[in-house]
C-alpha cells in the first residue's frame, strides 16, 4: 500500500492513514486490558536506572531520562527536531553509603528544548550531598530544586532513583540488621504490624493496638 501522507509539521503534524491502523504500533505484550479503541504512539518517556556496587563499599546509582516523539516536533526557535531524536535527555549519578546517605551527586543534560539554558542548572544538583535516600527524600528534592531552583526532568529522574537505590542496597541492608529498611511502613505490603514484617523482619514488627 501507498505510504501515509504527512501534513503539517511539529507537534501538530498529522498523518493521513487508514482508520484504525496504528502508525507506530506499540509492543503487543502487556499485562493490561486491551485499549478501548485504536491508537497510535505519540510520545515515549524512558527512565532507566542502573546501580553499581563499588569496591570501596559505596553504591553508584545512575539514572537516564529521555523524551522522544516518533514524528518531527518543533522545539524552541522553530527548530524541527527529527522523529526519534530526544527532546530531553538528562543524566544523574548518586553515590550513596551504607546508611543510604548521598555522598556525591553529579548531573548532566545532553538535550533540552532551550539548548545550553537547560543544562545550566546541573551543577546545583551537588546540593543532594547529605540527603538520605529514605523517607522524606522526595520532599528534599522539592525543597532544594522546586520551581525555578531546578530542572523538572532531573527532579523526576532523581525521584525515581530513590527507590532504585533502595533495591540496590536491599541485600546488604537486611543482612546488616542495624538499619530499619525504609520500605517498612512505606508500602502497603510492609506495614510494621503486618504479616510480612512479622515473618521476614521480626525485629521491626509492631503488633497493632488491640481494639474493642
Amino acid at each position: 500500500p501507498d505510504a501515509p501522507q504527512v501534513t503539517g509539521a511539529g507537534r501538530s503534524a498529522r498523518v493521513a492513514s487508514t482508520p484504525c491502523r496504528p502508525r507506530h504500533p506499540a509492543p503487543s505484550a502487556m499485562p493490561l486490558p486491551p485499549p478501548a479503541c485504536a491508537r497510535s504512539a505519540s510520545h515515549r518517556r524512558t527512565i532507566t536506572v542502573q546501580s553499581y556496587a563499588r569496591d570501596d563499599g559505596l553504591w553508584d546509582v545512575e539514572g537516564h531520562l529521555t523524551d522522544i516523539w516518533p514524528e518531527p516536533v518543533t522545539k524552541a526557535g522553530d527548530v524541527l527536531l527529527p522523529g526519534g531524536a530526544p527532546m530531553h535527555e538528562m543524566w544523574l549519578r548518586l553515590t550513596v553509603d551504607r546508611s543510604a546517605t548521598i555522598v556525591a551527586a553529579v548531573a548532566a543534560t545532553d538535550a533540552g528544548p532551550y539548548g545550553p539554558a537547560c543544562g545550566a542548572i546541573t551543577p546545583d544538583y551537588g546540593q543532594l550531598v547529605g540527603v538520605q535516600v529514605a523517607r522524606g527524600y522526595r520532599d528534599a528534592i522539592r525543597r532544594l530544586f522546586g520551581r525555578t531552583a531546578g530542572c523538572t526532568h532531573i527532579n523526576e529522574l532523581a525521584g525515581a532513583m530513590g527507590s532504585a537505590a533502595m533495591q540496590a542496597m536491599w541485600e546488604d541492608m537486611i543482612q546488616d540488621g542495624t538499619h530499619k529498611p525504609s520500605a517498612i511502613d512505606g508500602c502497603h505490603a510492609l506495614k510494621s504490624d503486618g504479616a510480612q514484617v512479622q515473618a521476614y523482619f521480626p525485629r521491626w514488627y509492631k503488633a497493632a493496638p488491640a481494639t474493642g
